[in-house]
């Protein structure tokens, strides 16, 4: 088993990375979104935007659009750090963050001015996707009893804030394992009341699924356009949105398939708009299925041709670390294929693609890794430490001991190498620079 601190160590490092790449994914989502909506250059008013980012840390969202010089003021919302949220990215005059978990506050809570753009995004957090794995906010009887609950309590908050002609952003995930699963039945009756009071909200809803970020999962984006305040208030739809959320939280009902989520909204729902609903949810599931395929076939490939720069090397690494957990330490930075071990404490981590092997040992060299004392390089490494042994040779004729006491010259040791003799280039370079401390000095 690794130390304690060890654990704690990488777990920080790998939450650290995981936040980043969060950050990058998100901003990258947004400029997908903007592009699908032509930039949105018939939808934000001349003078500019604002905007709410419910859920918003680490801040890829809030940071795409505080980039676009159209955008004037944004708010954003996020779980606090002691309650196990995310840290926020996010630096500058025109954003101003609240520190609040959203199933605690209401639309009168909120620092945020009305605004033209909306994005729902949070998640519900358990222990084990809270930053450290210690969530301390609100929980409910089951995932979809939290999942629902936060979606619509979202809804709730931010089109009270929507100007009209505003815009809805939020995250959904959709999959069809087949007509006979009772909680497909149940989750897909929901989303046609859910979408259908959209519908009614909004002159165009329009779904995204990127074809980067996610692609393998069943998360995609909708993007609502030209909210109907009006209709908003004439229908009453904050109280549903607010009473449904109570009852998502008060209910004594276990089983998620039994709940009735916006049941109010079948009155208006129409077999044309169902019908507008289902073609956008096979669509969905139907580019995750061909993104799949795609990914079945290229780690088919990978298989067939492993690459040698695709591999970190760490050493000393203590017997008591498990392949295990070495797996779960690095599979955070690609896709690692295996690992290998020999007999002198160093261990070999396969990754699929050497760019994941370089982030990796970037991530984590000189932070201490598994208690301190490791070293991790890669191939790359290792050439470049050979490539400079071997310019050392070319020029010094000075003698240095190699692996078996011999007295060599630097020119042997390059000969013994470059005919495969047990010698490597990183002891040849360790032992010169200790027989020959001024060599750096000479240049």
């Amino acid at each position: 088993m690794m130390k304690q601190g060890g654990v704690d160590q990488v777990k920080a490092l790998n939450a650290e990375y995981e936040t980043d790449v969060h950050f990058q994914k998100c901003y990258g989502v947004m400029a997908e979104l903007f592009e699908a909506h032509n930039n949105m250059q018939s939808v934000f008013p001349s003078s500019g935007f604002k905007f709410l980012d419910l859920g918003c840390a680490p801040g890829g969202f809030s940071s795409f659009l505080l980039d676009d010089p159209r955008c004037r003021t944004g708010f954003g919302v996020t779980l606090p750090a002691m309650s196990g949220g995310f840290p926020v990215r996010v630096r500058s005059n025109y954003f101003f963050l609240q520190q609040a978990d959203l199933f605690e506050i209401g639309p009168s809570d909120l620092i945020a001015s009305d605004v033209n753009i909306c994005i729902c995004d949070a998640q519900y957090l358990r222990n084990n996707i809270s930053w450290d794995e210690k969530y301390r906010g609100v929980r409910c009887r089951s995932k979809q009893h939290g999942v629902w609950a936060l979606l619509i309590k979202q809804f709730w908050l931010g089109l009270t804030k929507l100007l009209a002609g505003g815009i809805l952003i939020f995250r959904f995930g959709w999959h069809d394992p087949g007509p006979q699963d009772l909680a497909t039945i149940w989750y897909k009756k929901c989303t046609l009341r859910l979408f259908s009071l959209l519908h009614d909200l909004f002159e165009q809803v329009r779904e995204v699924k990127s074809d980067y970020f996610n692609a393998l999962q069943s998360s995609f984006y909708v993007c609502c356009s030209n909210f109907k305040q009006a209709h908003f208030r004439r229908r009453e739809v904050a109280k549903l949105l607010g009473t449904t959320f109570n009852y998502l939280l008060t209910t004594n009902i276990e089983d998620s398939n039994d709940l009735e989520i916006l049941r109010q909204v079948d009155k208006i729902r129409t077999e044309e708009v169902d019908k507008i609903i289902s073609d956008m949810l096979d669509r969905v599931d139907k580019l995750r299925l061909i993104h799949i395929q795609s990914r079945k076939r290229h780690q088919q490939q990978e298989a067939q041709k492993e690459d040698g720069k695709a591999v970190v090397f760490i050493a000393p690494v203590p017997i008591s670390v498990s392949d295990h957990e070495l797996t779960a330490t690095f599979s955070v930075y690609g896709r690692v294929q295996r690992v290998s071990r020999n007999l002198e404490q160093e261990v070999s981590i396969h990754f699929a693609l050497a760019e994941q092997a370089q982030i990796a040992v970037t991530a984590l060299r000189g932070k201490g890794i598994f208690g301190g004392g490791m070293s991790i390089w890669t191939k790359h490494d290792e050439q470049l430490t050979l490539n400079a042994d071997r310019w050392s040779c070319e020029w010094t004729p000075h003698k240095v001991v190699d692996s078996n006491g011999i007295h060599q010259t630097m020119q042997d040791l390059y000969n013994m190498e470059s005919r495969g003799i047990q010698t490597s280039g990183h002891r040849s370079q360790q032992r010169y620079l200790h027989h020959h401390p001024d060599f750096h000095h000479q240049w």
